[in-house]
């Protein structure tokens, strides 16, 4: 008798369906305890995609590019600690509150590859467009992670991400005092 060997599925394949908005995929990295180090990848990869695409819009509009790498290793450090805490109190909020069925790691896993469309955030002038399909993938990603209806998923989304705006507008901040 031989035992087949399951090949874990790659990165760039999850982060393709993370893309597409596949509900399938959510389900599947909910519940993946491996996926959860495929989601700090896709953290990183965002963060870098940010990095290079702020610094283009710099150039472009002629502004000088200051620090770039310090502005790249602050971007990566907020979007995990700040990612960290909105998906551990989306997790609290969506349990706790909506009594949704998840673990931390189950709705860290899921939202991390919500980040997915960040990658898009390489292209100059289109971090907007980006931000949108980012918070439908993340909306999306809570639901499968949280098994609560999607008005509940939408409010514990709005009211988890306040702390995560506020980390990143305290950053922006701070960079700004240091640029």
């Amino acid at each position: 008798m031989t035992t087949e060997v399951k090949t874990p599925p790659s990165l760039t394949s999850r982060m393709w369906r993370a893309l597409k908005l596949e509900d399938a995929l959510y389900e599947e990295v909910e519940h993946d305890p491996a996926a959860g180090r495929q989601a700090l990848y896709i953290i990183a990869l965002v963060s870098i995609a940010q990095s290079i695409g702020r610094s283009a819009e710099t150039v472009i509009v002629g502004r000088p590019l200051g620090n770039i790498v310090l502005t790249g290793v602050f971007g990566f450090i907020e979007t995990t600690i700040g990612l960290a805490i909105w998906s551990y109190i989306l997790y609290y909020i969506g349990t706790k509150i909506f009594k949704g069925v998840a673990t931390p790691q189950e709705v860290w896993r899921t939202t991390g590859f919500a980040r997915s469309p960040g990658v898009f955030f390489i292209i100059p002038f289109i971090g907007f467009l980006v931000n949108i399909w980012v918070i439908i993938a993340y909306v999306k990603a809570s639901k499968h992670a949280l098994d609560i209806s999607m008005g509940k998923t939408i409010l514990a989304a709005i009211v988890s991400a306040l702390p995560f705006l506020i980390i990143q507008g305290l950053v922006v901040l701070l960079l700004a005092q240091l640029l």
